[in-house]
């Protein structure tokens, strides 16, 4: 409910007719959030390819693929130059400085 009407606010709606969010898509993005805390950890060193950053993170290269195009998508990845065949990906400004 809304704090200053008491109407229902649209994500209140949302929520009513959807119910609550499964477990699988908790668990989805419980592996996503750690794949880019991971991600987000070897690219403070600098700008990496995939390889280099599923070689520095331990993860499958795919993988690092599909969360490293999400981070794009989403502001938390840049590209950042190239290196050989391969894009390379680093932080944005305003991540480098966290």
């Amino acid at each position: 409910m809304s704090k200053q009407n008491g109407s229902p606010t649209a994500l209140d709606i949302f929520k009513e007719r959807k119910g609550p969010a499964s477990d699988e898509l908790k668990a989805s993005v419980k592996t996503f959030n750690k794949r880019k805390a991971a991600i987000k950890k070897a690219l403070k060193d600098g700008p990496k390819t995939v390889p280099e950053l599923a070689e520095a993170t331990e993860l499958d290269a795919a993988d690092v693929l599909w969360t490293i195009t999400g981070m794009r998508k989403y502001g938390f990845a840049v590209e950042g130059g190239v290196d050989g065949d391969y894009p390379q990906y680093a932080l944005p400004e305003k991540e480098v400085k966290r």
